[in-house]
Protein backbone atom coordinates (compact mmCIF):
# COMPACT_ATOMS: atom_id res chain seq x y z
CA UNK A 1 0.00 0.00 0.00
CA UNK A 2 1.48 3.79 -0.33
CA UNK A 3 2.30 5.64 2.50
CA UNK A 4 0.04 8.11 3.62
CA UNK A 5 1.76 11.35 2.65
CA UNK A 6 -0.18 13.48 5.62
CA UNK A 7 1.28 11.10 8.21
CA UNK A 8 4.92 11.46 7.28
CA UNK A 9 4.13 14.89 6.87
CA UNK A 10 2.90 14.82 10.55
CA UNK A 11 5.93 13.57 11.72
CA UNK A 12 8.73 16.08 9.80
CA UNK A 13 6.76 19.29 11.04
CA UNK A 14 7.31 18.52 14.66
CA UNK A 15 11.61 17.44 13.85
CA UNK A 16 11.84 20.61 11.53
CA UNK A 17 10.42 22.97 14.32
CA UNK A 18 12.37 21.87 16.60
CA UNK A 19 15.51 21.62 14.56
CA UNK A 20 15.06 25.28 13.52
CA UNK A 21 14.24 26.60 17.18
CA UNK A 22 17.09 24.54 18.34
CA UNK A 23 19.29 26.31 15.65
CA UNK A 24 18.13 28.89 13.86
CA UNK A 25 17.36 28.44 9.96
CA UNK A 26 21.09 28.97 9.10
CA UNK A 27 22.44 26.16 10.67
CA UNK A 28 19.27 23.74 11.02
CA UNK A 29 20.44 20.36 8.82
CA UNK A 30 17.87 18.19 6.87
CA UNK A 31 20.16 14.99 7.29
CA UNK A 32 19.07 16.02 11.19
CA UNK A 33 15.20 16.46 10.59
CA UNK A 34 14.93 13.47 8.42
CA UNK A 35 16.63 11.24 11.16
CA UNK A 36 14.36 12.82 13.99
CA UNK A 37 11.40 12.07 11.58
CA UNK A 38 12.65 8.19 10.85
CA UNK A 39 13.11 8.66 6.98
CA UNK A 40 16.32 9.44 4.65
CA UNK A 41 16.66 13.52 3.68
CA UNK A 42 16.34 12.82 -0.24
CA UNK A 43 12.63 11.56 1.48
CA UNK A 44 12.56 14.90 2.60
CA UNK A 45 12.48 16.63 -0.48
CA UNK A 46 9.07 14.71 -1.57
CA UNK A 47 7.38 17.20 1.01
CA UNK A 48 9.38 20.03 0.54
CA UNK A 49 11.67 21.72 -2.40
CA UNK A 50 13.87 23.65 -0.25
CA UNK A 51 15.27 23.84 3.60
CA UNK A 52 13.26 27.93 3.11
CA UNK A 53 10.28 26.24 2.10
CA UNK A 54 10.30 23.90 5.32
CA UNK A 55 10.28 26.90 7.05
CA UNK A 56 8.11 29.00 5.17
CA UNK A 57 5.79 25.81 5.84
CA UNK A 58 6.12 26.46 10.03
CA UNK A 59 5.58 30.39 9.67
CA UNK A 60 3.69 31.10 6.79
CA UNK A 61 0.06 30.47 8.17
CA UNK A 62 1.03 32.34 11.00
CA UNK A 63 2.45 35.33 9.21
CA UNK A 64 -1.15 34.86 7.18
CA UNK A 65 -3.55 35.32 10.04
CA UNK A 66 -1.44 37.67 12.02
CA UNK A 67 -1.89 40.03 8.75
CA UNK A 68 -5.57 39.51 8.45
CA UNK A 69 -6.41 39.94 12.10
CA UNK A 70 -4.77 43.07 12.21
CA UNK A 71 -6.79 44.63 9.10
CA UNK A 72 -9.86 43.53 10.68
CA UNK A 73 -9.15 44.97 13.78
CA UNK A 74 -7.90 48.68 12.13
CA UNK A 75 -11.50 48.17 10.38
CA UNK A 76 -13.54 47.92 14.06
CA UNK A 77 -11.50 50.98 15.27
CA UNK A 78 -12.57 52.99 11.73
CA UNK A 79 -15.79 52.31 13.15
CA UNK A 80 -15.25 53.94 15.52
CA UNK A 81 -14.20 57.47 14.33
CA UNK A 82 -17.22 59.49 15.10
CA UNK A 83 -17.43 62.25 17.33
CA UNK A 84 -19.82 59.74 19.84
CA UNK A 85 -16.96 56.96 19.48
CA UNK A 86 -13.75 58.66 19.33
CA UNK A 87 -13.16 57.90 23.08
CA UNK A 88 -13.63 54.48 22.78
CA UNK A 89 -11.15 53.77 20.03
CA UNK A 90 -8.13 53.85 22.53
CA UNK A 91 -10.13 52.03 24.92
CA UNK A 92 -10.83 49.47 22.06
CA UNK A 93 -7.27 49.46 21.12
CA UNK A 94 -5.93 48.97 24.80
CA UNK A 95 -8.07 45.87 24.72
CA UNK A 96 -7.39 44.38 21.32
CA UNK A 97 -3.53 44.94 23.24
CA UNK A 98 -3.67 42.66 25.09
CA UNK A 99 -6.15 40.02 23.01
CA UNK A 100 -2.33 40.74 20.49
CA UNK A 101 -0.53 39.13 23.48
CA UNK A 102 -2.89 36.17 23.91
CA UNK A 103 -2.58 35.73 20.26
CA UNK A 104 1.46 35.50 20.75
CA UNK A 105 1.21 33.20 23.60
CA UNK A 106 -1.16 30.86 21.70
CA UNK A 107 1.37 30.77 18.83
CA UNK A 108 4.79 31.52 20.87
CA UNK A 109 6.94 28.90 18.97
CA UNK A 110 6.12 30.19 15.76
CA UNK A 111 6.59 33.61 16.98
CA UNK A 112 9.86 32.75 18.17
CA UNK A 113 10.98 31.66 14.88
CA UNK A 114 10.15 34.60 12.86
CA UNK A 115 11.78 36.46 15.42
CA UNK A 116 14.78 34.96 16.52
CA UNK A 117 15.54 32.19 13.48
CA UNK A 118 14.64 33.61 10.64
CA UNK A 119 18.25 34.92 9.27
CA UNK A 120 18.54 33.69 6.16
CA UNK A 121 15.19 33.64 5.01
CA UNK A 122 12.32 36.08 3.27
CA UNK A 123 11.08 36.22 6.87
CA UNK A 124 14.42 37.90 8.74
CA UNK A 125 12.82 41.37 8.07
CA UNK A 126 9.36 40.44 9.95
CA UNK A 127 9.57 43.40 12.37
CA UNK A 128 10.41 45.82 10.11
CA UNK A 129 7.99 44.95 8.08
CA UNK A 130 5.21 44.86 10.59
CA UNK A 131 6.25 48.43 11.62
CA UNK A 132 5.82 49.36 7.98
CA UNK A 133 2.36 48.43 8.21
CA UNK A 134 0.93 49.77 10.64
CA UNK A 135 3.12 53.20 9.94
CA UNK A 136 1.10 53.22 6.76
CA UNK A 137 -1.80 52.29 8.90
CA UNK A 138 -1.43 55.09 11.31
CA UNK A 139 -1.06 57.38 8.50
CA UNK A 140 -4.57 56.55 6.97
CA UNK A 141 -5.86 56.90 10.40
CA UNK A 142 -4.65 60.40 10.66
CA UNK A 143 -5.87 61.17 6.93
CA UNK A 144 -9.26 60.00 8.20
CA UNK A 145 -9.79 61.78 11.48
CA UNK A 146 -9.10 65.21 9.55
CA UNK A 147 -11.86 64.02 6.87
CA UNK A 148 -14.10 63.69 9.65
CA UNK A 149 -13.23 67.35 10.82
CA UNK A 150 -10.87 66.60 13.98
CA UNK A 151 -7.58 68.59 14.20
CA UNK A 152 -4.31 66.07 13.80
CA UNK A 153 -0.66 67.57 14.33
CA UNK A 154 1.34 66.55 11.09
CA UNK A 155 3.70 63.71 12.36
CA UNK A 156 6.47 63.14 9.61
CA UNK A 157 6.81 59.58 8.44
CA UNK A 158 10.38 58.64 10.03
CA UNK A 159 8.61 60.07 13.55
CA UNK A 160 5.74 57.99 12.87
CA UNK A 161 8.53 54.98 12.12
CA UNK A 162 10.38 55.81 15.20
CA UNK A 163 7.72 55.37 17.60
CA UNK A 164 6.06 52.22 16.10
CA UNK A 165 8.93 50.59 15.27
CA UNK A 166 10.05 51.04 19.22
CA UNK A 167 6.50 49.84 20.27
CA UNK A 168 6.49 47.05 18.15
CA UNK A 169 9.89 45.82 19.22
CA UNK A 170 8.72 46.39 22.64
CA UNK A 171 5.92 43.81 22.20
CA UNK A 172 8.30 41.45 20.55
CA UNK A 173 10.30 41.46 23.50
CA UNK A 174 8.38 39.32 25.64
CA UNK A 175 9.16 36.44 22.85
CA UNK A 176 12.63 37.01 22.52
CA UNK A 177 13.21 36.87 26.15
CA UNK A 178 11.02 34.12 26.56
CA UNK A 179 8.65 35.69 29.05
CA UNK A 180 5.71 33.56 30.62
CA UNK A 181 2.32 34.62 29.78
CA UNK A 182 1.14 36.49 32.73
CA UNK A 183 4.59 38.32 33.07
CA UNK A 184 4.11 39.48 29.44
CA UNK A 185 1.08 40.82 29.74
CA UNK A 186 1.88 42.78 32.43
CA UNK A 187 4.33 44.61 30.63
CA UNK A 188 2.02 45.07 27.59
CA UNK A 189 -0.45 46.60 30.19
CA UNK A 190 2.33 49.02 31.94
CA UNK A 191 3.76 49.64 27.76
CA UNK A 192 0.18 50.28 26.66
CA UNK A 193 -0.36 53.09 30.17
CA UNK A 194 2.77 54.70 28.77
CA UNK A 195 2.22 55.00 25.31
CA UNK A 196 -1.54 55.69 24.32
CA UNK A 197 -1.34 59.30 26.72
CA UNK A 198 1.64 59.72 23.92
CA UNK A 199 -0.20 59.47 21.02
CA UNK A 200 -3.20 61.30 21.96
CA UNK A 201 -0.46 64.39 22.62
CA UNK A 202 1.51 63.43 18.99
CA UNK A 203 -2.37 63.52 17.54
CA UNK A 204 -3.01 67.22 19.19
CA UNK A 205 -6.42 65.25 20.64
CA UNK A 206 -5.92 65.61 24.23
CA UNK A 207 -8.81 68.37 24.30
CA UNK A 208 -11.24 65.50 22.56
CA UNK A 209 -10.19 61.94 24.44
Amino acid sequence: MPRDKSLTLEKIIPCAKNEFLDKGFERASLRTIAADAGMSAAGLYRHFESKEAMFDALVAPLVDTYLRNYKESMQRNYALLDTEEIKKFWVISEEEGLQYVNFIYDHFEEFKLLLTRSDGTKHQNFVHQVSEMEVKEMTRLMDELRNRGFSVKDISQDELHMLISGYVTSIFEVVIHDYPREKAITHVKTLMRFLYPGWIKAFGMEGIV
